[in-house]
């Protein structure tokens, strides 16, 4: 093959023609720069065992990059950096170490130099987010950030939003960058582009939202249709915007994607602030059909039932979700809520055995899942051996009487709590609620105070 056109040939393909037809014998320099860590690591190794790390922004960005594992270069990037911390070039090692290797502490310090610096540079925006996006402690660099947010209010290059949003994803005190915000909004107010997912971040943080009420609007002005804003609806439900100015643009765009995955978190969100069902209804058994079995459906199916929504609806895809998520974790808030809706026990009996059977009698919060079933005249013969499993370990517990009276009531046999009994009355039996629990035990056909056994 000719040279002009090897060269016209990407690095990784080069590299493989190695050997076949051609005297093309690849240089390190290709290797390290064909993104394939297979290929790359015998010239890295031979790298670094020199002395003389020349271009060592450019091999470690393009270890990094390549997907290559970060250990291999992490005392030798550490050598370098304490020589090179605060030069500018360094920038890129830093980006990549944030972006692939999961532990952003190893830089901490190096990066802090680098920021004395450039801090205020256009760029280090890119650093700052990747910090955060890496899981930095927000601490470690948050006056800097507000500092940098402060002094690009107007930002021609366009990456304060980005900052904006990551400062306020993970955890960033909205007050701390109130202010700037404001002022990057007021000189923003026709870039509808970057608001929108700006104003989501600041409401999602807790922000008030009287203070992107009006850039949210002006950006729902032009993309109230879109699919992505999703994201600002249901960002706005949920901090306690008034959803009455909202619900036809809702009731739009979800005529439009009621069967997209933004339609879940709209609808639950829609329902979680207060509104009736009935608006989502259409939209709701558009949305069965499409996204009924996906794991996030627990949230709209306890949403609706929560709300006031009838079951009915939700019975042959909550039939198919329970197949496959029975034991998960939070499938108990759902097995509460249809069953506190009026939803049939017996649709939700199996999939509550495999949930305890998975998470055990005792795990934080079954006492509703109990509770629930019991009032809803479920068979107390399920949870049997969960409710003794329970009561050995919270006999004594206050909480433990309205227990006993759900089982007693529901028709469960004496003899299983019987022993637990006497454990809660010897402790409780001068309570105000002692009472109903002896009450409910002789109305289960006991013959004795609990105290006293029969």
């Amino acid at each position: 093959m000719p040279q002009t056109t090897l060269k016209t040939v990407p690095p990784a393909a080069r590299i493989g023609l190695a050997g076949a037809d051609t005297d093309f014998a690849p240089s390190d320099d290709d290797l390290l720069n064909s993104g394939e860590p297979e290929l790359m690591r015998g010239p890295l190794r031979r790298w670094l065992a020199r002395s003389d790390h020349a271009d060592a922004t450019y091999v470690y960005e393009a270890w990094l990059k390549g997907g290559g594992e970060p250990e291999l270069v992490r005392e030798s990037l550490l050598g370098w950096l304490a020589d090179n911390a605060a030069a500018e070039k360094a920038s890129f090692v830093y980006s990549a170490w944030l972006k692939t290797a999961g532990e952003p502490e190893l830089v901490r310090d190096a990066l802090g130099a680098w920021f004395e610096l450039h801090g205020d540079d256009p760029g280090a925006s890119h650093l700052y987010q990747g910090w955060l996006l890496a899981g930095g402690e927000l601490q470690a660099f948050s006056g800097p950030i507000c500092d940098w947010l402060a002094a690009h209010t107007n930002d021609d290059e366009g990456q304060a939003c980005y900052l904006y949003s990551a400062w306020l994803e993970h955890g960033g005190e909205p007050a701390l960058v109130e202010r700037s915000l404001e002022r990057w909004l007021a000189a923003h107010a026709r870039n509808e582009e970057e608001v929108g997912p700006v104003c989501a971040s600041w409401l999602r943080a807790g922000g008030a939202p009287l203070l992107v009420a009006e850039p949210a609007a002006r950006w729902l002005s032009a993309h109230a249709q879109s699919e992505r804003a999703s994201f600002l609806y249901a960002a706005w439900l949920d901090s306690g915007g008034d959803r009455e100015l909202l619900r036809t643009l809702i009731e739009r765009w979800l005529s439009a994607h009621g069967d997209s995955v933004g339609a879940t978190h709209v609808c639950a969100a829609w329902l979680r602030a207060g509104g009736e069902p009935e608006p989502l209804r259409a939209s709701l058994a558009q949305w069965l059909q499409a996204s009924a079995g996906t794991k996030s459906a627990n949230f709209l199916y306890q949403s609706w039932l929560r709300a006031g929504g009838e079951p009915e609806p939700l019975r042959a895809s909550l039939a198919g979700w329970l197949e496959a998520n029975a034991a998960a974790k939070s499938a108990s808030f759902l097995y509460e809520a249809w069953l506190k809706a009026g939803g049939e026990p017996e649709l939700v009996r199996d999939a509550i055995g495999v949930w305890l059977a998975e998470h055990g009698g005792v795990a934080p919060g079954v006492v509703y899942v109990y509770e629930a079933w019991f009032n809803a005249g479920g068979d107390p013969e399920l949870l049997r051996e969960p409710i003794r499993e329970w009561l050995t370990a919270n006999a004594t517990k206050r909480s433990a009487g309205f227990v006993f009276q759900e089982w007693l009531k529901s028709g469960g046999e004496r003899a299983v709590v019987r022993d637990s009994l006497q454990r809660w009355a010897r402790v409780h039996g001068k309570s105000p609620s002692a009472r109903y629990v002896r009450q409910a035990w002789l109305d289960a056909g006991g013959s004795a105070a609990p105290a006293e056994g029969e």
